[in-house]
């Protein structure tokens, strides 16, 4: 096993040991995915590598949870992207290939939130247009097809450093989805007061969650602890198997 995979791995056991903290001795079967801020004040984390290590933090909880180990992944600004799915091969990688280096991903502008939660709102739950049927193309139809696993509650990790500029866009948002099967895990990098605006919206809904840190330099137990608030535990109890 590679030095990354062993930290992988031990990564996954932090995962476990914060849900047993918190009674829960199987994990839940849930969908993860995770939405990482690229606006221009998010330069010096990317460039320090604390964005990449963020990822592989996170695709611990997706290996615990998700029931292939992988997590959606989604970047935003003012704009956003839906990237490639992340699978324990990109641990270690997949911020500088997916984000960085990717020319088709928008980066450094300004923050808004509601555009990229809509998108994933959409894909775990809207249904979408596919061709069926024709042959080489020719004489397909177009057919509306229901997203999979939709009755598989969503963990969705949003990592972002600063006020966003849509705030009532993404309220409305946020209360839209209130009573559906997706948990927003709201982490804010950076001085607390700068957030009041998420901390507001995990205080008004249940299923919206925030954590602040102070840098995402943090230990692993540290950092699955917060995100494994009792809160999420209660929505995992009530939709999760």
């Amino acid at each position: 096993m590679s030095i990354n995979l062993e930290k992988y791995e031990q990564q996954k056991k932090a995962v476990t040991i914060s849900l047993e903290k918190k009674g829960i001795n199987k994990p839940p079967i849930m969908r993860v995915a995770a939405a990482f801020d690229v606006s221009g004040s998010t330069r010096n984390m990317y460039r320090d590598g604390h964005f990449e290590e963020a990822a592989n933090r996170l695709m611990a909880i997706a290996g615990t949870f998700d029931d292939n180990g992988e997590m959606d992944m989604w970047s935003f600004d003012n704009r956003f992207n839906r990237l490639a799915t992340a699978k324990v091969n990109d641990y270690g990688s997949y911020v500088k290939r997916e984000i960085l280096d990717n020319s088709e991903v928008h980066k450094w502008g300004l923050t808004s939130y509601a555009p990229v939660m809509t998108d994933m709102v959409d894909f775990f739950f809207k249904p979408h247009t596919e061709k069926k049927g024709g042959f080489l193309g020719f004489g397909s139809k177009s057919v509306q097809v229901a997203p999979e696993n939709v009755d598989v509650p969503v963990l969705a990790m949003f990592i972002t450093d600063g006020v966003n500029d849509d705030k009532a866009a993404t309220e409305r948002l946020l209360k839209s989805v209130a009573n559906r099967p997706i948990y927003w895990s709201l982490v804010g990098v950076g001085p607390g007061h700068q957030f009041d605006f998420l901390e507001k919206m995990a205080d008004d809904l249940p299923n919206v969650g925030f954590v602040n840190l102070a840098s995402l330099d943090v230990s692993d137990s540290v950092l699955y602890d917060q995100l494994i608030c009792d809160e999420l535990i209660e929505f995992v109890r009530k939709f999760a198997k």
